[in-house]
Formats: C-alpha cells, structure tokens, sequence
C-alpha cells in the first residue's frame, strides 16, 4: 500500500513527467526511432513513386505524342523518322500497360519499372538522332533521368544515366567529329569547340538532374522520418502525461482522515486513508493489542446497497485469501459474514507500485525479467486456484522495500474465478484498456492468457516508456485494443529485435496465439534482452507479425 511519502512523491509525478526525456535522451532515442521506422519511411515513399510513376507516364505520352504528330509533315532522315515512331510508339505502349498495372500499388516492382526505362531509353536515343544533338529532344532524358533517381533503388538510377550519358556522348562524337553525317532535322551552324562546349553542357545537366533527384529522395525521406520521429515522441509523452495525470488523481484521493479513521474493525483501529479505488478504500491500521502495522480494505458506503459490488468485494477476500505465494499480499484477517462493512486485513507494504517507479526513472531491462518472473509465479498460484486477475497494471505491481524489493501483485477484486456461474459484468467491460486484453474489450470470458497480455502489456511499458495504447476516449482506446497493433517496440526505444518477436508473441490479439505459461515468457525476454532468443520463437513471431504488423489494423 502506497504511505504517506509516496503520495506526496505521486504528487509532482505530471511535472517529473514533462521533463523526463532530456535533450541528449531525446536525440538518442529519435535515432532508435529513425532506425526503427524504415518500413513506414519506405511504405510512404512507394506510395509517392507510384503516385510520381502514373504522372510522368501521362507527361511521357503526352511529349511522345506531340511530337509523333507532326512528323509526317517535317524533313528529315526519313530511316531515323521512321525508327524514332517506333521506339515512341513502343515506348507509348509500354507505358500504358505499366500505369495499368500500378493501379493496384501493391504490383509496384523494381522489375515493372525496369521495363519502362528500357522502353524509354531507345525512344529518346531515336529521337536525339532525328530532330539533332541539340535540339528540345534533349530534355526528355533529362526529365527521365531526374523521375528514375527520385526512387529508392538509386543503383538502377545510375545504370539509366550511364546508359544516357554514354549514347548521348557516342552520337555527339560521330556528328561532331563528321564520322557520319548529321542526320539531325536541327543542324547547328556552329564551329566543333562551340558543339563540344554545348554537349559538354548538356551532360553536366544530366548529371545535375541525377543528384538533383536523388537528394530530392533523401530530402523527402528525411522529412517523413523526422515526422514519424515527433509524432513517436508526442505520443510518449502524451502518454506518460496521461498516466502522472491519473495517478495523481488517484494519490489525491488518498491522505488524511478517513471516513473510518480511528473506528476499530475485528482487532485493528483504522488510522489515515491510504488511498481510494472504484471498489475500496484502504486504511492504514494496526492491532489493538500487539501494536502491529497492517492495512484494511473496506467496500465503500456508496457500494454497500449494491449486491453485485457487495459481490465483487467478496470475490477479492476469497481470492486473495487462497493464496500462499510471496509476491501476493497476505491476508491478516477477514470480516465475518454477518458484519455491517465487508473488510480484509492486509499486511502493511512500505515502496512504491510500478506506476511510481516507472515514472521516477528509467530501469534496466534485467529487472523487468525478475518482476515477470515473480509475478508470473504469483498468477501461476492463482491460475491453479482458478482465478484470473483481470486488472494487472502498473499500479497494481508494489514493489515492497521490507521485503527485499520483492514485487506484490495487488487488487484482485475484478479477478474471475472458475466455479463462478457468470461474470459481474454481464458482458460489459471490467478492466484498464492499456492493459487489457482483446477478448477482454469485447466482454467476453477470459482464461490465463489474458494475464499474460497484461503481463506482455506492462513488459511493454518498461521498455519502450509508453502504454501499448492510450487516450482520453475510452472506446477509441478499446478499439485500439481490439483492432490495432502497437508500435514496434524497437521503433520507440533502443531494443533487441528479439524483444520485438517475444512481445510480438505477448501482444498477439488471439489468445491461441500468445505464450501459454508465465516461465515461457520469463525465459523468451530473458534470452531475448541479451540477443539469444530461440530461432523457433523468432520464426514464430514473423510469422504473426506478417499476419498483423506493428502498428497496422488488425485485417
């Protein structure tokens, strides 16, 4: 149970929150985040080639077109007329059936584009021999070359301007040397050092219009990463904020004088309110006779009238009443059946819960592997007994400070046990949407699984400094819950992939498809922290991230 000093410490939670990135931190993690966000930088510049692809097609159709028009109206070699129609009309062709194809982005290939620059390129060879060397014909590669370098595969970019360069340079040469007369409709009147200077010029602008675009493509990639960066970091922030919020809504519900301080249930007088719950209040107590410290959870009197919360009271003292493990509060006493305010004595814990310590500092990994294991044992107990906790999170981890540190789970009053004819619910929702499991947003009966997506879920907090969702909206946050992935752990904090696939695993939305012990996912992050995990479980959680990848809508 939180004391005094922690409440105070939960206090000042919002404005520890607002600074808790410094900016050396902030630059790290936006690094870890840029590295991280490849797929989605990718995704988006495809979808700009495409969109790119279409209208240069039209542009290049257009082009071939006027200039086909008048051609039988012009001088000129009647055999470079005759081959410049072809390659136009071939070229034309081609680029029909490949803005055809690219209506469906999902047929964008390297392959695809690679064929429209190999139609491309004959025409405007064809056409630099037909209407001259220098003539408007020259802008056509230009305009080619700066489209083709503008895409992610810069190789085959370069290919298609050596190509240009190197036929550009080879019928300048013979023309200009008179090795073969000039078959150009455009014959330039000029002396052969003005024709070199003017070819020269020419292909420094095919080199200009190939750096040019590709640092347009770097330009724009690095505005798309700098993008996803801020809205990564906004959306931690905004989360933490979130959280402090409510927690120190919830410290300020604690503290003080009590409704039943200094009343006296079973052998323990009640002192100050420790803290306030939708289901309880707990009281700092201590034996009338021995003197010792203990901790007493009373339904509060609003709920008393109300036979299901009387009910789920219960269901609390019998649940943690039935269990030996260490890392579950012990039960000190209980009221008896016929008392006016159902109550349960718990053993005093001096710390903080994990909603405190994650928003005070930043732990190491190594210890997240501890609390899975401990709590996992807890629940693995509390499995045993038929009894689903339904509500782990942050706030109901304590870490107790006289007991070694070791951690306690907390607050089984919306746990589900097994001999139960139905839930309290009745279908609706019971339970903390960050940490809630899918089936669970749905109202529907919950096993162990659902524990261990919360466990995965809280796992994911640790590491990544960020709930799996958040937000002010509860339904839009269980939409999240049911329908959306989160963001890839590795995108938000400087992580192993391995981490990736065992959360990817923990987080699945079908319960089939998640770990199905505690100890499994103890053992997986463990191995998965330090880079060893199984290549099993690897290929496993490609296989679900396939399926379903991070941060998209569930299909």
């Amino acid at each position: 149970m939180p004391t005094e000093e922690d409440t105070q410490a939960l206090r000042s939670d919002e404005a520890r929150t607002v600074n808790a990135l410094p900016p050396a931190v902030e630059r790290k993690k936006a690094a870890s985040v840029t590295a991280g966000s490849t797929e989605y930088t990718i995704a988006t510049l495809r979808d700009e080639e495409v969109r790119t692809a279409r209208t240069m097609i039209r542009v290049g159709r257009a082009i071939g077109v006027a200039a086909l028009v008048p051609l039988p109206f012009l001088d000129g070699n009647v055999t470079a007329a005759i081959a410049f129609a072809a390659a136009t009309l071939f070229a034309i062709v081609v680029g029909v059936i490949v803005e055809l194809r690219i209506r469906d982005p999902r047929r964008y290939r390297e392959t695809t584009m690679l064929i429209l620059a190999g139609s491309v390129l004959p025409a405007g060879a064809a056409g630099l021999v037909y209407w001259g060397i220098f003539s408007a014909a020259q802008l056509f590669p230009v305009l080619a070359i700066y489209f083709f370098s503008r895409r992610e595969q810069f190789g085959s970019a370069l290919v298609m301007y050596a190509i240009t360069a190197v036929g550009q340079a080879a019928i300048a040469t013979l023309v200009i040397t008179k090795l073969v007369p000039d078959p150009g409709l455009f014959d330039p009147a000029l002396p052969p050092l003005a024709l070199v200077v003017g070819h020269a010029l020419i292909q420094a602008g095919d080199l200009a219009a190939l750096v040019l675009g590709w640092h347009s493509h770097r330009a724009t990639q690095t505005a798309i990463d700098d993008m996803q960066n801020a809205m990564v970091l906004a959306a931690k922030r905004e989360a933490l904020l979130q959280e402090a919020r409510q927690d120190l809504e919830r410290a300020m519900r604690g503290g003080g004088v009590g409704r039943y301080s200094d009343h006296t249930f079973g052998s323990y007088r009640l002192g100050n309110l420790l803290g306030r719950g939708g289901m309880g209040e707990v009281y700092e107590a201590r034996h009338v006779e021995s003197d010792e410290p203990a901790a007493v959870k009373l339904l509060p009197l609003r709920e008393l009238g109300n036979p299901r919360s009387v009910e789920r009271f219960v269901r609390e003292v019998r649940a943690v009443s039935a269990l030996r493990s260490p890392h579950v509060v012990r039960v000190l006493a209980t009221s008896a059946e016929g008392d006016p305010i159902p109550y349960f004595v718990m053993e005093r814990l001096h710390g903080q819960d994990l909603g405190q310590v994650l928003h005070g500092s930043r732990l190491p990994p190594e210890q997240l592997v501890e609390l899975v294991g401990q709590v996992g044992e807890a629940l693995t107990e509390a499995w045993e007994h038929g009894i689903v906790h339904r509500d782990l999170k942050p706030q109901n981890l304590f870490r107790d400070e006289r007991s070694g540190r070791a951690w306690k789970v907390l607050d089984f009053g919306v746990a589900a046990l097994a001999d139960h004819s139905g839930t309290l619910t009745h279908g609706h929702v019971v339970g903390t949407p960050a940490y809630m499991a899918p089936e669970q947003a749905r109202g529907e009966r919950v096993d162990p699984r659902a524990d261990l997506y919360a466990l995965s879920a809280i796992a994911y907090r640790w590491l990544t400094g960020r709930p799996v969702c958040s937000g002010d909206d509860v339904h839009a946050a269980l939409y999240h819950v049911v329908h959306v992935a989160p963001l890839r752990p590795s995108a938000i904090a400087e992580l192993d992939p391995d981490v990736d696939a065992v959360l990817a695993i923990g987080l699945a939305k079908d319960p089939a498809d998640r770990w199905s012990t505690a100890v499994e996912l103890r053992d997986a992050l463990a191995s998965a922290i330090v880079g060893r995990l199984d290549p099993r479980i690897r290929d496993r959680a490609a296989a679900l991230v396939s399926r379903a990848p991070w941060g998209a809508p569930r299909s």
